[in-house]
């Protein structure tokens, strides 16, 4: 019999063997991106689902791809209360994305983004977004209402001169045509740059416990340490110089708010979906 150890070193050989190669674009650039075994692009799986995912975007950052299970998929279809399984996002910021950004300019921004990313007023932010529940409202089509609980500073856990990782605890219940849902999420992120292209990167759990924090910590990293080293064997990419970034704008900033914005976002608009097909009796 196989000690536990063993099986479960077998158990991630298998696993990884599961596991697919794919592309993503991001500014012209095509990177390689390991998909999870078992999980599937929202694009080509659910083109319906992804341009809602799409409309629900910040306006500062764009939506490379998203990966769910087949399974959790079939529950977002039919309305279902919650995804049972960790979801990725992979996404750009938009002012970045047509840009060759150095490493030295990257780490520069990602220096200040640490410092930033522990004063942010997340809950000021979100109440300064006029427009939210108009743009959900839209994506949606029905009526959509935004309640927020106290959302604690995001957390940077993570942290070298290439990348950093955070956490977020998302309390939110959304109303669609006054049918209230609430959601205690937990969002794990890294800001990390690509060949010369900064992405976000985002693992999520529709629950908060412990162990769901440290699921969501533990399988972002294998996607970004993965995400890394696929795309790290070219020698040019690496010692590129690239394109200083335009001078007279906070980077950080505009980074943080970026990466938070899309966080909170995207988990969001999932529970507007789940809500949204209820109401209409999918």
């Amino acid at each position: 019999m196989l000690s536990r150890w063993a099986a479960l070193a077998l158990l991630c050989v298998v696993v990884a063997a599961d596991a697919t190669e794919v592309q993503l674009d991001v500014g012209g650039t095509r990177l390689r991106y390991e998909q999870p075994a078992g999980y599937v692009r929202v694009s080509e799986e659910s083109p319906t689902l992804f341009r809602y995912l799409e409309s629900a975007m910040p306006p500062a950052n764009r939506l490379v791809e998203a990966f769910y299970t087949p399974a959790d998929i079939q529950i977002l279809l039919a309305g279902g209360e919650k995804v049972e399984d960790t979801y990725f996002m992979v996404q750009s910021i938009r002012m970045l994305e047509n840009q060759t950004v150095s490493t030295a300019d990257w780490r520069q921004v990602l220096s200040q983004a640490s410092a930033e990313m522990g004063r942010f007023d997340v809950n000021a932010e979100v109440a300064r977004d006029a427009t939210r529940d108009k743009r959900m409202s839209h994506a949606a089509g029905q009526q959509v209402q935004m309640e927020f609980g106290k959302i604690v500073t995001p957390q940077v856990y993570s942290q070298n001169d290439n990348e950093v990782r955070f956490l977020m605890l998302i309390p939110v219940t959304v109303s669609v045509e006054g049918q209230p849902l609430s959601i205690n999420g937990v969002c794990a992120g890294a800001m990390l740059l690509v060949r010369n292209k900064p992405l976000l990167v985002y693992a999520y759990r529709a629950t908060s416990t412990a162990a769901d924090v440290t699921a969501a910590k533990q399988q972002l990293a294998v996607a970004t340490d993965a995400l890394l080293s696929l795309n790290a064997s070219s020698a040019d990419v690496a010692t590129s110089p690239g394109a200083k970034l335009g001078r007279g704008l906070d980077w950080s900033r505009i980074a943080v708010k970026a990466a938070i914005g899309a966080g909170i976002s995207l988990l969001i608009c999932l529970l507007v979906w789940m809500r949204n097909r209820r109401n209409q009796g999918s």
